[in-house]
């Protein structure tokens, strides 16, 4: 099949993508937090879910909590290093890439350097602040469905 060259310009609405709004599942979303899709539609959440990609780092909070699917929406950074809650970190940890984990606290999701099955990739780790705590460079890992968490 013969395609026909564009015959009318078209304004494609450019931006640079460095900080997105998604449509939220029915939750509260707090600024910092690692984003991904839900489950079901690929609204923006807080929870890891395994085979789903991750979206990027909350710019914002955003409650919709009371709301339904795509009532609200958020703005998600998708570049960038940022600092990130770590279970067990040490120096070796630089260089190496991290997995979206849920956290023991339920609160607070972590990263870690091993796949536990319930989260994407997030980034690549750049500097070790403390054992709780490094900082990620998430350029290239937020929509990259290659980054995604295996079964």
């Amino acid at each position: 099949m013969a395609y026909a060259a564009w015959t009318t310009a078209r304004d494609t609405k450019k931006q640079d993508g460095l900080l997105v709004s998604l449509k939220m599942a029915a939750v509260k979303i707090v600024k910092g937090t690692l984003v991904c899709a839900d489950a079901s539609a690929g609204y923006a959440t807080h929870t890891p879910t395994a085979l789903r990609p991750f979206f990027g780092v909350a710019y914002e909070t955003v409650d919709n909590s009371a709301g339904s699917a795509g009532d609200k929406s958020i703005r998600v950074e998708t570049t960038g290093v940022h600092s990130f809650i770590a279970a067990s970190a040490d120096q070796t940890w630089v260089g190496k890439e991290v997995w979206l984990s849920s956290g023991s606290s339920g609160n607070n999701a972590t990263v870690v350097v091993s796949d536990p099955g319930i989260g994407p990739k997030v980034g690549r780790v750049v500097e070790f602040v403390s054992a709780t705590e490094v900082r990620v460079l998430i350029t290239g890992y937020a929509f990259n469905v290659d980054a995604e968490a295996s079964n």
